[in-house]
């Protein structure tokens, strides 16, 4: 499985995967007829199948916002960006596989760029590794009708040597 590319994809991720044990749970333990401490084997039913719709919804939402930036990747006007430094993020309390012994966490970077004398801001996708210092300028890809709908392509990025 690839790794997520916004917030709404990794909390899709994670509202699936406990929906579809609750459920599970539920069918089997209903179907077996055990027991359950304080309720009946349908309330882990119950409870699963609102995570598994809201997931779903959250699902289709990133893979809405992953179609713009692919639609961008492709048919957006690119534009020089300049990196702003203090905007850059670390989401060390995200994380989504590992690489060796330590867990992954993601990166955005906040690049402004101007269109037609106006400046403006997008921020990044997560990035899986280490955005170097300031000085870059990355493409930055745009509608040319919507200015402000944007997209940092992250192969222009320089990373750090890990």
């Amino acid at each position: 499985m690839r790794a997520p590319r916004c917030y709404e994809a990794l909390l899709a991720f994670l509202l699936l995967m406990l929906g579809a044990i609750f459920s599970l749970l539920g069918l089997l333990f209903g179907a077996l007829s055990l027991p359950v401490r304080n309720g009946d084997a349908r309330s882990f039913l119950l409870g699963g199948l609102p995570l598994l719709a809201l997931g779903a919804g959250l699902l289709l939402w990133a893979r809405r916002r992953e179609r713009g930036w692919d639609w961008l990747k492709t048919e957006g006007w690119a534009v020089p960006g300049k990196l702003v430094p203090e905007a850059t993020r670390h989401h060390w309390y995200t994380s989504f596989g590992s690489d060796g012994l330590r867990k992954r966490s993601p990166w955005t970077v906040l690049c402004i760029y101007q269109w037609e004398g106006k400046t403006y801001s997008v921020r990044s996708e997560f990035l899986w590794n280490r955005p170097a210092g300031s000085g870059q300028t990355p493409t930055v890809r745009l509608d040319p009708l919507v200015p402000q709908r944007a997209w940092i392509d992250p192969d222009s990025m320089i990373y750090e040597i890990k």
